[in-house]
């Protein structure tokens, strides 16, 4: 069988912002119909090498603010997500499988709180996902396809606001490098990259299932990170597990900073 080279596998897991459960990023994101606004950070790390691979720890928390006058910001909900996950690649693809909780929360800006609410929204549940990341494509810069398809199994929830089953999916087609092209064996001292893309996604939810599509652009520094700007449609349930599962409609516009 052939050797893959190595410069040609994909690098360890790479985190596709049209996937709602990737931890390492801030982001601010506008609900261009009402009046709220979403605050998501979070944080995961490998902790020990196993093979080609490592086992790790994530944390993820997102907030929904009203946004009122005189710059005020009640917070509504707040919703947790950890777990902790392994990952490794083979020749052409990365994989996950991960074990994590959920729970959903009011918060002061509710307008009413519900005591003990928190044991009502909570979720734990096992994942494995494969994603094929397109780093330097086919024209030796960042055109090219990237995808991802996990299938996700609950195994217990408190308040049934999810199928037992869930299918999150991602593609994204970025179709312009805004900086100009980068030959095949990328560098990373490479200052910028500059990558347009189009996306379509099913798990751009904390909640499946949803369905999201958009327009994405990025800014790539290896010695930053990547800054993003988005637009896009969203239509599913609410990401506030407190919401009980509601769908909602929403054009969306979300500024984030994550992870190379």
């Amino acid at each position: 069988m052939a050797t893959v080279p190595e410069s040609l596998r994909p690098p360890s897991w790479v985190q596709d912002p049209a996937l709602f459960l990737e931890p390492n990023n801030f982001t601010i994101e506008k609900e261009m119909l009402d009046r709220s606004l979403w605050l998501r950070v979070g944080y995961g790390a490998k902790l020990y090498p196993i093979g080609n691979g490592a086992i790790g720890m994530e944390a993820l928390a997102w907030s929904r603010l009203e946004m009122l006058s005189q710059f005020r910001f009640p917070v509504q909900t707040v919703d947790y997500f950890f777990g902790i996950f392994d990952e490794w690649r083979d020749s052409y693809a990365n994989w996950r499988v991960r074990i994590s909780h959920i729970s959903s929360h009011f918060v002061d800006g509710a307008d009413s709180i519900t005591g003990g609410s928190s044991s009502k929204y909570s979720r734990e549940f096992v994942e494995v996902m494969r994603e094929v990341p397109q780093y330097i494509g086919p024209f030796g810069d960042m055109r090219g396809l990237s995808w991802a398809l996990g299938l996700r199994l609950y195994f217990h929830q408190v308040t049934k606001i999810e199928p037992w089953v869930a299918v999150p999916a991602t593609l994204t087609w970025r179709f312009a490098d805004m900086a100009g092209a980068y030959p095949r064996d990328y560098n990373p001292q490479y200052p910028v990259m500059e990558p347009l893309s189009l996306f379509i996604s099913s798990g751009d939810g904390p909640v499946w299932p949803s369905i999201a599509g958009g327009l994405r652009y990025e800014r790539m520094q290896p010695s930053f990170g990547v800054f993003g700007l988005e637009f896009y449609y969203y239509y599913g349930a609410s990401w506030a597990g407190v919401d009980a599962g509601a769908k909602v409609s929403q054009l969306k516009l979300q500024m984030d900073v994550r992870d190379f």
